[in-house]
């Protein structure tokens, strides 16, 4: 009989440490974070994660435009980790716009318009905000990185959370030419143009022009598309 009753209450207390240990237990791989290493196979948490991968979280008043003519109205953000335009639809659901030259959208007054890039050797296709108009044209091309989260190696150190970084770029291109990434500077610029004539050295002199303003760049090309040269408007 008192073997009984010790059996039982062993068994309860069992079956009481399992429930207490899996209610510990959160869930995982929601949308607000994710899971560090360090906690693999131990209690698991949500991890915070500094920034956005979007250029604005919130949808914007948009139109998409296909071959200079149909159009098409929306809500629109644009996910500068995954290079890709969303579009929400009337009954909320989120699907990602076509990635073709021949689709701009304009996303509260900022057009996307897909562009070839040179990257690591190779020419690659994606999204690029146009500074100006013309042969030559100044471009941003909106990018984020995502940064993993770094535990304390000692002491010393301190949690560094995970975080999307902004690492945004500019490029220049002429004509259906491949974009090549630039530094806003004036060797940079120069050098991209490859001009041997004195003409845009003596515009910036005179206009007393800021080579790290992307403002006084755009003015640059601006002078440098009205010079007679063999070229084709984008």
């Amino acid at each position: 009989m008192k073997y009984d009753i010790m059996y039982k209450l062993f068994t309860f207390l069992i079956f009481v440490a399992q429930v207490s240990f899996a209610q510990s237990v959160q869930p995982i791989g929601t949308s607000n974070g994710l899971m560090t290493t360090a906690q693999m196979g131990r209690s698991y948490y949500e991890v915070p994660i500094e920034g956005s991968p979007y250029v604005n979280e919130l949808f914007k008043k948009g139109t998409t435009i296909i071959n200079g003519t149909h159009k098409n109205d929306g809500l629109m953000r644009y996910d500068a980790y995954h290079d890709v335009i969303e579009i929400k639809n009337e009954n909320g659901s989120v699907r990602a716009l076509l990635r073709r030259e021949n689709i701009i959208a304009d996303i509260d007054g900022t057009l996307y318009m897909v562009r070839n890039y040179k990257s690591m050797g190779q020419v690659k296709a994606g999204y690029f905000n146009p500074l100006n108009e013309g042969y030559t044209r100044l471009l941003i091309r909106p990018k984020k990185i995502f940064v993993q989260a770094e535990n304390p190696e000692n002491g010393y150190d301190v949690y560094k959370p995970a975080k999307y970084l902004d690492v945004t770029e500019y490029y220049l291109q002429q004509g259906d030419q491949p974009a090549t990434a630039i530094k806003l500077n004036k060797k940079s610029v120069l050098k991209f143009l490859n001009d041997d004539t004195n003409d845009i050295k003596k515009y910036i002199k005179d206009k007393d022009l800021n080579m790290r303003s992307k403002e006084d760049i755009i003015k640059l090309l601006n002078y440098y598309n009205t010079l007679d040269k063999d070229t084709t408007m984008l």
